[in-house]
């Protein structure tokens, strides 16, 4: 029979043989005592599992990821993340664009994945439950573009595929869904309701958002999944900051602003005192965008403020007089898949997703 070994002698080959159920050294007919006195001392020695949230386990100190984190809404999003004290975000982007650094230099963040990596790296850190949640506000949002075959293979099979992951995996997800879902609906017909997805896209842009909506009902049902949330922004607003990566995709008053400094005049389309958009301020919409993923349910719902101004509205809040307001006709490729009129119906914001800051 072979000497008994001490716990702190054994080799991680002799433990395998022990939890395999081979024997320790070379009797194969060794006290089976002996064996089970090894395994006695090492769960004697072995500690209790610690709760999720303790120190230095996962929990709180898992990881944040937004995608998107260098654009307009996700740096915004962030800064609040940093201003809660939270750091342990992994910022997702395509950093293509020089202007974006202007965007990030100032923001805390754990790590950087490109976007074209991201996929598959962010499937191995949900396996290995690495990640607490994941804000997906990364997506071609330009509603000029015309190549639907790259809006909808970015914009919705992208955005399906994170919300398959997040799914199977017990990670909550918030998307950027869009107001632009609704199509040409005007003043008479105020039904922009949150619930529904029967409505007709007048681009490709809205096509890819609104395709991401109708998959993302089926988690609806699914109450042993992680909730997957949509939220459909109204026009996201301010006065520049973070916005200068936008070029024609600026928001009202930062392209009016600019363009007021630039030449002493604001230049709107024909009839702008009728063109008409729920505008919301961007620390309002990052406001409840974080309120959706600490509060919210499974579903979609818009982002807005349930109150539609018009474009002249305002100019008229950015120039000195009226007078330095010029109108010019609207080009006939872009009326043709214009929303003369947007206004969030926020009755379907039931866990507190409209309240304001």
């Amino acid at each position: 029979m072979t000497d008994k070994k001490d716990v702190s002698q054994l080799t991680t080959e002799d433990m395998m043989n022990i939890r395999d159920g081979h024997v320790m050294g070379d009797d194969p007919n060794h006290d089976l005592d002996e064996e089970n006195e090894v395994l006695e001392v090492e769960a004697a020695n072995q500690e209790e599992p610690l709760p999720e949230d303790a120190p230095g386990t996962f929990g709180d100190d898992r990881l944040i990821v937004v995608t998107g984190g260098a654009g307009f809404i996700g740096t915004h999003l962030i800064k609040q993340l940093n201003n809660k004290g939270i750091e342990n975000i992994i910022l997702v982007d395509d950093l293509s664009d020089p202007l974006k650094i202007n965007n990030i230099k100032h923001l805390k963040f754990q790590d950087y994945i490109d976007k074209s990596k991201f996929i598959e790296l962010f499937t191995f850190m949900v396996e290995k439950k690495m990640v607490k949640e994941l804000y997906h506000l990364g997506a071609e949002s330009s509603t000029t573009c015309t190549d639907g075959k790259y809006l909808m293979e970015n914009n919705y099979q992208y955005t399906c595929n994170l919300m398959d992951i997040c799914a199977m995996n017990d990670v909550p997800m918030v998307y950027a869904s869009s107001a632009a879902v609704y199509g040409d609906i005007d003043k008479e017909w105020t039904a922009f309701d949150d619930k529904s997805d029967d409505y007709t896209p007048n681009n490709y842009y809205a096509l890819s958002k609104l395709q991401a909506d109708k998959y993302s009902r089926k988690f609806i049902s699914m109450a042993d999944k992680a909730k997957i949330i949509g939220l459909r922004y109204f026009n996201v607003t301010s006065f520049g900051e973070h916005e200068q990566h936008k070029v024609g995709m600026k928001s009202a008053p930062c392209w009016m602003k600019e363009q007021y400094a630039k030449s002493g005049k604001v230049t709107l389309f024909i009839g702008s005192d009728q063109f008409m958009r729920d505008f919301i301020h961007v620390d309002e919409a990052v406001y409840c965008t974080m309120n959706a993923m600490n509060q919210g349910r499974s579903g979609v719902y818009n982002i807005g403020t349930g109150i539609a101004r018009s474009f002249l509205q305002i100019a008229e809040s950015v120039v000195a007089d009226n007078d330095d307001i010029r109108y010019v006709p609207m080009p006939e490729e872009l009326a043709l898949h214009y929303q003369t009129y947007t206004c969030a119906n926020m009755d379907n914001a039931c866990f507190g997703i409209g309240s304001r800051p």
